[in-house]
């Protein structure tokens, strides 16, 4: 389970970077592993805050 969604975080950061970087460069890897940081950062800030956003967004209102 791990492996999986260690190798869909590599995946997506090897798609953005190589928007910006070309694959053949020398600091591609290096520039992969920043944006899979990145992007882990963004998922961890995601699962935290995502429950209380959709629950403040659409859960029950108080009938006053």
């Amino acid at each position: 389970m791990v492996r999986i969604l260690a190798q869909a975080i590599l995946s997506a950061a090897g798609v953005v970077v190589a928007l910006f970087v070309s694959r053949d460069a020398v600091g591609f890897p290096v520039y992969q592993m920043v944006g899979a940081l990145f992007l882990i950062a963004v998922l961890a800030i995601i699962v935290w805050y995502g429950p209380r956003v959709v629950k403040a967004l659409f859960g029950p209102r108080s009938k006053e």
